[in-house]
C-alpha cells in the first residue's frame, strides 16, 4: 500500500512541479481541489436553477422544453445547459483527482477518516445528480440511462415489483415520472450541500472558495467549451424502439455498459467491494499515534492562541477548572488531535529563554517536549562547522537532505510547530548562522496550515511573531514535498551562499519575510502558452469524453422481446373455513371466516422463438412470508423478421404442464421492442 502511494504522490509532484513554475504554487489548481469542488458546485446550482425556470415535466414536454432552450435561446439557454453539463463532468474529475491525491499524500488515516468517509459518500450524491439530471432530457441517452439504472436497481431484492416494468413500452410510461425525478434531481444537492458542510466540519479555516484569478478562468474554458462544442440532446426517447447505439457521457455512466456483459449482480458486487476497500484504506495499515497534544493549566494563561491556530478543530476553550485568575482555559479533543504539534508553535509561553524554571509551556506534545528540543539544538549547533552553519527544522513528509559538517537537522512533526523565539534563541545564541524551516510543498502542506502560519509568524502577522531585530536573512523557509528532493538541495546551497556573502552585514532586515530560493520561473509567453494549452487539452478531453464514444445497444437487423409479469401464484395451501367454536376462540378483532396460509407458489414461465428456448426461469414471490407477487422484466436481442413466438407459464404446485400459454406469428422490425405481458384475467398480450 504504502508503494502504491509513493506511485501516485510521485506523479502528482511531478505535474505539481510543472505547474507552479507555470502558475506559481498560490494558483496551481491541484493545490486548490477542494475549494474548485465547491465552485464548480455553485455554478452547476446557479445554471441548474436557471434550466429549471425554462423545463416542464411531461412525457413529451422534457424533451420538448430542452430542445426549446437549447435552440430557440442558444445565446442563453443552449449556453447554460453546455455550462451545467460540462461544470458537472468537470466536478466528477475534479472529485477524483482530489481522493486520489489525498491518497497518495496519506492524508486520510488516523484522525483524519472523517473526512475521507464523508467524501466517499459525497462521490455517490454527485453521481446521484448527474444520472437523474440525464433521465430528465428524456432522449435516447435518457432512455438507455433509465433503462440500465432499472435493471441494476432491480438486482436488489429490496423492491416487491421491478422498476424496469415503468418502461415497458411509450404507453405504459407516466409523466408522474418526470416530476419525480424533478424531486430527486432537486433534493439530491440539497443533501448533497448538507454533507459537504459535514465534510469540513473538523477542519478550520477550510478554503471553500479558489482565488479569483482561477475562478474567472474555469468560467472562462467552461463558456469558450460550450460555445465551441455546445451540449446537444440525442434523438427523441422512444420505449417502442431501440436505438442502434447511443453517445455515453463516460464520466458519470462508465459502469452502465458493464450491466450487459457482467450483469447488474456482479456490478453491485464490484461497486460494494470498492466501496468497502476505499472505506477501509484509513485503517490499512493502522496509523501509529503518538499522545496527543497536552495542556499545563500552571503555564496557560488562556489566550487562545491555540485555539486559533489548530487546523483541525482539536482545541476547545472551556471555562477554568483550577481557579485561576483567568477566565478560560484551552481543552484538547484527543480525538480530534493529529498530533501537528502547530498548536505548541503558538503558544506564547513557549520560550527557551526560560532558565530559572523548566521549560514547560501551556501546551506540549509528550513526544517532542520542548526542553528536549532545545537541548538538541544546543548540542548540534555546538557541533556545526564551516562558513555556513546551518541548522534546519524538517517536517517528515517534506523533501529529504543529506546532512554535513554544516548542516543539522531536527525532525519535528510539522514546522508550524516550532515556536518563533526557538529561532531567535539559535540566531542571537550564534548557536547556527542560519536557520532553515524545510516543511511540505508549498500546495500540499501534510498538516494543512503548517505553511501558513509559520510563514505569517515570520513577517510579524501573527501571534506569537518572530521580534523585529532577528535579521530575516538568516531565516530561511523552503516548501519542497517528498519528490522534490533536487529542489530542497538547491534551496540549502543558495541559502548557504547567501549567509557567506552577507556575513559582514549588520543591522535590521529590509524585509520582514523569511529568506527565500528564486523560484524558477519559465519566461512570462512560455507559462502563457503552457497554461493555455494546458486549458485547451483539459476542454477538449472533458467535450470528448462527455459523449465519446458511442456503445453498441444492437445490431443492424435485431430487435427486442421484452418478456414481463407481476403475477402472484396460487397459494400453497387452500383456505379453511373456520368452525363457530375456532372463532369464538379468537379475540374479537382477530376473528375471520377462513384461515388462509400466506406463501404462494412460485411462477415458471418459459418463452421459445421459432423452437428455441429464449428463456426459462421460475420466480419465487416477493415478501418475507412468501406472499407477494412473482415478477419478471426480461430483454432479449433477437433478429428481426418473421418468428413465431409461443409462451408457456406455471403458476401452482404442478409438477407438468402450463396454467396459461400463448403463441403469436410476429414480424418483428429492426429496432422494434415487442412486449410480451401476462396479466390476470386476460392472459398473456403481445404489443
Amino acid at each position: 500500500m504504502n508503494g502504491l502511494k509513493r506511485g501516485v504522490r510521485a506523479v502528482f509532484a511531478r505535474l505539481e512541479n510543472l505547474l507552479d513554475r507555470l502558475c506559481t504554487p498560490a494558483f496551481n489548481p491541484l493545490g486548490q481541489l477542494g475549494a474548485l469542488g465547491w465552485f464548480l458546485f455553485w455554478l452547476i446550482a446557479i445554471s441548474g436553477i436557471y434550466l429549471y425556470i425554462f423545463f416542464d415535466t411531461g412525457v413529451t414536454q422534457a424533451y420538448t422544453s430542452i430542445e426549446s432552450i437549447t435552440q430557440d435561446q442558444w445565446w442563453a439557454g443552449g449556453i447554460m445547459r453546455s455550462f451545467h453539463r460540462y461544470a458537472s463532468d468537470g466536478l466528477v474529475v475534479v472529485a477524483f483527482l482530489h481522493m486520489l491525491r489525498e491518497f497518495g499524500l496519506d492524508r486520510l488515516r488516523g484522525r483524519r477518516w472523517f473526512a475521507w468517509i464523508t467524501g466517499l459518500l459525497l462521490i455517490g450524491f454527485i453521481y446521484v445528480c448527474g444520472i437523474t439530471g440525464y433521465w430528465m432530457v428524456w432522449d435516447q441517452l435518457a432512455q438507455y440511462v433509465a433503462l440500465t439504472t432499472s435493471a441494476w436497481l432491480d438486482a436488489l431484492p429490496i423492491f416487491a415489483e421491478p422498476i424496469s416494468r415503468n418502461f415497458l413500452n411509450n404507453a405504459s410510461l407516466s409523466g408522474r415520472f418526470f416530476t419525480l425525478m424533478v424531486y430527486v434531481h432537486i433534493a439530491a444537492p440539497l443533501l448533497m450541500l448538507l454533507f459537504m458542510w459535514i465534510h469540513i466540519q473538523r477542519y478550520n479555516y477550510a478554503r471553500v472558495n479558489p482565488p479569483r484569478r482561477m475562478m474567472v478562468v474555469a468560467v472562462a474554458a467552461f463558456v469558450a467549451l460550450s460555445l465551441l462544442d455546445p451540449a446537444l440532446s440525442q434523438a427523441p426517447a422512444n420505449l417502442d424502439a431501440l436505438a442502434v447505439s447511443v453517445r455515453l457521457d463516460w464520466f458519470y455512466v462508465a459502469l452502465y455498459p458493464l450491466t450487459e456483459t457482467v450483469g447488474a449482480p456482479a456490478l453491485w458486487w464490484g461497486v460494494i467491494l470498492a466501496f468497502v476497500v476505499l472505506a477501509a484504506l484509513p485503517w490499512l495499515p493502522p496509523q501509529r499515534e503518538s499522545p496527543p497534544a497536552e495542556v499545563h493549566l500552571d503555564n496557560c494563561n488562556g489566550c487562545g492562541r491555540c485555539f486559533a491556530d489548530c487546523p483541525f478543530g482539536a482545541i476547545t476553550m472551556q471555562p477554568r477548572s483550577d481557579g485561576a485568575a483567568f477566565s478560560e482555559e484551552a481543552v484538547v479533543e484527543a480525538d480530534l488531535c493529529v498530533r501537528c504539534g502547530i498548536c505548541v508553535g503558538a503558544c506564547p509561553t513557549a520560550t527557551p529563554f526560560r532558565r530559572a524554571t523548566a521549560l514547560i509551556p501551556g501546551i506540549e506534545m509528550p513526544a517532542f517536549n520542548l526542553a528536549s528540543l532545545r537541548n538538541q539544538i544546543e548540542t548540534l549547533g555546538r557541533d556545526l562547522t564551516g562558513d555556513a552553519r546551518v541548522l534546519m527544522f524538517r517536517c517528515p513528509n517534506g523533501a529529504a537532505v543529506a546532512t554535513s559538517p554544516g548542516v543539522a537537522i531536527v525532525e519535528v512533526p510539522c514546522v508550524g510547530m516550532v515556536p518563533p523565539p526557538f529561532l531567535d534563541l539559535i540566531v542571537r545564541r550564534r548557536l547556527a548562522d542560519g536557520v532553515l524551516l524545510a516543511g511540505c510543498g508549498e500546495s500540499e502542506c501534510y498538516e494543512r496550515l503548517g505553511i501558513d502560519w509559520t510563514e505569517q509568524r515570520i513577517a510579524a502577522r501573527r501571534d506569537p511573531y518572530l521580534r523585529d531585530n532577528v535579521p530575516r536573512e538568516r531565516v530561511a523557509v523552503s516548501w519542497a514535498g517528498s519528490g522534490q528532493v533536487a529542489m530542497r538541495a538547491n534551496t540549502l546551497a543558495q541559502f548557504s551562499a547567501a549567509l557567506i556573502a552577507g556575513a559582514a552585514k549588520s543591522g535590521p532586515s529590509a524585509s520582514s519575510a523569511a529568506w527565500r530560493d528564486t523560484a524558477s520561473r519559465l519566461p512570462r509567453p512560455v507559462r502563457y502558452a503552457g497554461l493555455g494549452g494546458i486549458v485547451a487539452a483539459s476542454g477538449l478531453l472533458l467535450g470528448f469524453l462527455s459523449d465519446t464514444p458511442a456503445v453498441q445497444l444492437r445490431g443492424a437487423d435485431e430487435a427486442v422481446v421484452t418478456l414481463s409479469f407481476s403475477h402472484a401464484g396460487e397459494l400453497k395451501e387452500k383456505c379453511r373455513v373456520l368452525t363457530p367454536e375456532e372463532m369464538a376462540r379468537l379475540e374479537p378483532n382477530m376473528r375471520r371466516p377462513s384461515d388462509c396460509t400466506r406463501a404462494r407458489w412460485p411462477v415458471y414461465v418459459e418463452l421459445e422463438l421459432d423452437g428455441h428456448t429464449v428463456y426459462a426461469a421460475r420466480h419465487a414471490p416477493a415478501g418475507l412470508w412468501d406472499d407477494g407477487p412473482s415478477s419478471l422484466f426480461a430483454r432479449f436481442r433477437v433478429p428481426a423478421g418473421a418468428q413465431r413466438a409461443e409462451v408457456r407459464l406455471r403458476d401452482t404446485g404442478r409438477e407438468s404442464g402450463f396454467d396459461a400459454s400463448s403463441t403469436a406469428e410476429l414480424d418483428l422490425q429492426p429496432g422494434q421492442n415487442l412486449v410480451i405481458e401476462f396479466r390476470q384475467p386476460g392472459g398473456f398480450s403481445f404489443r
